[in-house]
């Protein structure tokens, strides 16, 4: 039986070559190490005007849509 080496030493990782590129330190690492940057939640919906919301975009989106086929010519 072979013995398997689970280190990323001996793998394709010791091989990789980002060309320089380093990563960014922000304000709030901890020993020299950078901090995490937490992506922006994004506009989630909630509470009762979700769906009226919801209705808003998906009308806009409805006329753009007859809009550009009106340009199209279709």
């Amino acid at each position: 039986m072979t013995r398997v080496d689970g280190s990323l030493a001996g793998s394709l990782a010791g091989k990789l070559d980002f060309g320089g590129w380093t990563t960014t330190t922000f304000p709030g690492g901890v020993a020299g190490r950078p901090a995490l940057r937490l992506a922006r939640r994004g506009s989630q919906l909630r509470g009762p005007d979700k769906y009226k919301v919801l209705a808003h975009r998906r009308h806009q989106a409805q006329i753009k849509a007859r809009r550009l086929l009106d340009l199209c010519g279709a």
